[in-house]
């Protein structure tokens, strides 16, 4: 099946072309929010990041590298489901290839396909590589949305107090608040999977949205293909319940998944506290104050998801200066503030940028295919390539779940009718049952006769025991 995935791709020297226009746009955006971050108080910013405390900028690399081995952790976790030979390493690997490709194209959108490749060369079918990073986006938006909810509920006013954006554009001066921004990209993170899980169990709102919503965006050009829109849509729908049905099939590793990424949404949002507890912005750890940091993330998160620029690049950092004024000083200090943000993003992104493209460059198990540019649409026609295999192997690991509980039922209910001692259950095969004469011997019931198709005489056994075999051949 995996080598039957032939869905048409660009041209080697277009797809190299709009990598090489991605990496100038980071590389711009990047070098402009440096410049900005340092206009007026380059002196002031870069003396406070020298003057730093080391220890906690080796604390935030450390906090920034743990945080990619819990994906690898992810990462192995799904593929210990189908193979055994899969190590740390290889899921590492898999993690920083993924963050390369995911920096350098619009939205993320092309981490997960090189990922899925990556795989392939670790030794694992593209089918079950397309089937593990499904499973990781759908654990991924629960976890994400979760996590936005209770920032949203503890600090709704931190949001309401955030400064307005003020721009002057030819000496026009205006300002934006924040948390319409904000709130804008919440309910665009929850509607994916909401809209997700309603179209897999609503056949009727399924139909209205491939049918009416997809062929009014159409007559409005919004969409340029209703019918590769449709295409696209039902196999997204498909494949969210093929492995949502697998995911709830094997709820420990559900469980152990959404703990890895609890765990590493936190250590990723809790890097700008720790760059102010590197310049000094704070003097005590304070555990209120990290968490206040980490929702501030998530609500910076949610702000850069709505612009699907390579990286977020520009954008991040613009964004940062706005949801993190008044955080580390009761008034507000652009010298702290630009140097944690100079912090932060070299830690989060730059460094993890270079060592990531190293890893994508000469990793010798990173992806050998043919494919010259990866996108979401890459993505959806590898899932709908392997779609048949996936969702026979899904029905397979359903139905055996369902028969391993059914006989797991059966054997406590024969156990707890087997109940004998002082408390020890045992389970009553055909050899255990007693022939002794001590047994009180069970009523004997008239004969019944058999009617066509003749079920068998129960046999008189002398044994109360037997009386629930019986009952099964009335049922």
């Amino acid at each position: 099946m995996d080598e039957e995935f032939t869905s048409p791709r660009p041209k080697k020297r277009n797809g190299n072309l709009k990598y090489v226009i991605y990496l100038l746009i980071v590389l711009l955006a990047t070098g402009l929010s440096l410049f900005f971050a340092l206009y007026g108080n380059f002196n002031e910013v870069v003396d406070t990041i020298l003057s730093s405390k080391w220890q906690y900028l080796l604390l935030i690399m450390g906090i920034v590298l743990l945080s990619y081995c819990v994906d690898a952790l992810i990462i192995l976790v799904f593929c210990r489901l189908y193979t055994k030979k899969y190590r740390f390493h290889q899921g590492l690997a898999c993690s920083l290839v993924g963050q390369f490709y995911s920096n350098v194209t619009p939205g993320s959108s092309g981490g997960q396909v090189m990922q899925v490749y990556t795989l392939k060369s670790q030794g694992v079918p593209v089918s079950n590589g397309a089937s593990i990073f499904v499973m990781w986006f759908i654990i991924y938006q629960f976890v994400l949305i979760v996590f936005d909810l209770v920032a949203f509920f503890v600090e709704m006013n931190t949001i309401l107090s955030i400064p307005d954006i003020p721009f002057n554009i030819f000496g026009w001066q205006f300002s934006i608040p924040i948390w319409p921004i904000v709130i804008l990209g919440f309910l665009l993170n929850i509607s994916v999977i909401f809209l997700l899980i309603v179209m897999s169990f609503s056949h009727r709102f399924h139909n209205f949205i491939i049918h009416y919503v997809i062929g009014f965006l159409a007559k409005i050009r919004i969409v340029k293909n209703p019918d590769k829109a449709r295409e696209s849509i039902r196999v997204q729908v498909e494949n969210f319940k093929i492995e949502l049905r697998r995911l709830m099939s094997n709820i420990p590793v559900l469980i152990l998944q959404i703990v890895f990424f609890s765990s590493m949404i936190v250590l990723r949002s809790s890097v700008p506290y720790f760059a102010g507890m590197a310049v000094q912005a704070f003097t005590d750890f304070n555990f209120g104050v990290l968490m206040d940091g980490v929702f501030r993330s998530a609500f910076h998160q949610m702000v850069t998801g709505i612009i699907p620029l390579p990286g977020s690049a520009g954008v991040s950092e613009f964004f940062y200066n706005a949801i993190f004024n008044g955080y580390f000083s009761a008034t507000p200090n652009s010298v702290i503030l630009n140097s944690t943000q100079i912090i932060w993003r070299a830690a989060t992104f730059h460094i993890m940028f270079l060592i990531s493209g190293l890893v994508a460059a000469f990793y010798r198990s990173r992806p050998k295919e043919p494919i010259h540019y990866a996108n979401r649409q890459t993505f959806v026609d590898l899932q709908l390539a392997t779609f048949d295999e996936r969702k026979k192997s899904s029905d397979t690991l359903y139905e055996t779940r369902q028969l391993s509980r059914r006989a797991l039922q059966k054997k406590i209910t024969s156990a707890l009718r087997g109940r004998k001692g002082d408390g020890e259950i045992y389970l009553p095969l055909d050899e255990d049952l007693p022939k002794g004469k001590d047994e009180p011997e069970a009523k004997k019931e008239p004969a019944i006769k058999p009617k066509k198709p003749a079920k068998p005489k129960r046999k008189n056994r002398g044994r109360k025991e037997e009386s629930d075999d019986w009952e099964y051949w009335s049922i």
